[in-house]
């Protein structure tokens, strides 16, 4: 005679996630996760034998909530009360957002037309919660006009303001600082929307200036929004370069080459990578100074931006 239960498969548990994990997922830092679970009780619920708090499926259906809230423009406070009675009630199941769909949730923030004026001015009173919001509402499907209209021309306006600072304020480093956050946040929408499956070409991206490169780093952005993989190297070095080409096979190579840089920099690029990797297609984008670039029908030059977004498209 059969149990009553007998035959019933019970439902293996949701996986539980780390802090770093559900940080990833949802484009956020682990320290906004921390505050929130401070502040306003969204933590990590599940507890493992010799292991730190782990976030389980209905931690991160309130964080989802808390997260689209809070883009949408709802105080924090309000946002966790929501949040919490949105997910408290008892149901069967709770759904586990997929990473898509909690990036899909992010770049879905309404937008907003760019105000560079307003934006360096949020910059100068190192209003972070400003700076931070407006550059996620800018163009939030279209990073090349995410910079040209809003991020480069305050950058521009930063940069030709003489200012007295306090030590350890400077605005345009710390402008520069949240303009990454954000192209980390973008990409990783675009990320989540990659086909593990089906690998993409690799692009490599070569910025020529001292530094990161933030402009570097947009294109690179613009291009896995496409569903291109992108890195960008560190180092314009040509023994580096060398060793990158051979080492990832990239499809293409892209050679940003800095305002600061006379052509000298970008020469020596191009001529390590095609020797590293002859035929492979070469993109240069430069400014009114063009480097001397060997002539070869694997060789191309762009001036603008999207033309150098479109050019590796056509080719990748």
């Amino acid at each position: 005679m059969s149990t009553s239960g007998e035959g019933v498969r019970e439902r293996p548990p949701a996986p539980s996630l780390t802090v770093a994990a559900v940080a990833r997922r949802l484009g956020v830092a682990p320290a906004t996760l921390r505050t929130w679970d401070r502040r306003y009780g969204l933590g990590p619920s599940e507890h493992l034998a010799g292991a730190h708090r782990r976030y389980s499926a209905q931690d991160v259906a309130r964080l989802l909530v808390m997260r689209r809230l809070t883009l949408e423009g709802v105080a924090p406070s309000e946002a966790a009360r929501t949040a919490l009675a949105a997910t408290d009630a008892p149901s069967a199941e709770v759904h586990v957002p997929t990473t898509a769909e909690v990036m899909d949730a992010y770049s879905d923030a309404v937008p907003m037309a760019a105000d560079p004026a307003a934006l360096a001015a949020a910059a100068g009173q190192f209003d972070n919660a400003a700076v931070r919001w407006m550059l996620a509402r800018v163009a939030p499907r279209d990073v090349l006009a995410w910079w040209t209209d809003l991020v480069e021309p305050t950058l521009r306006t930063v940069g030709e303001r003489a200012a007295l600072e306090r030590p350890g304020e400077s605005v345009a480093p710390a402008l520069v600082a949240a303009a990454f956050a954000e192209l980390r946040s973008r990409a990783a929408v675009a990320a989540a929307h990659l086909d593990a499956a089906k690998p993409a070409p690799t692009v490599l991206v070569v910025p020529t200036g001292e530094g990161p490169d933030l402009r570097s780093h947009v294109l690179a952005t613009a291009l896995q929004g496409h569903g291109v993989r992108v890195r960008v190297l560190s180092s314009s070095a040509p023994a580096v370069v060398t060793g990158a080409v051979e080492r990832a096979q990239p499809a293409a190579l892209l050679v940003e080459v800095s305002p600061a840089d006379a052509g000298a920099r970008g020469t020596a690029v191009v001529r390590a990578a095609t020797a590293a990797r002859p035929g492979m297609p070469v993109f240069v984008h430069h400014g009114p100074t063009a480097p001397e670039l060997p002539v070869a029908a694997n060789v191309h030059r762009v001036r603008t931006l999207p033309g150098a977004l479109h050019e590796v498209l056509a080719t990748v």
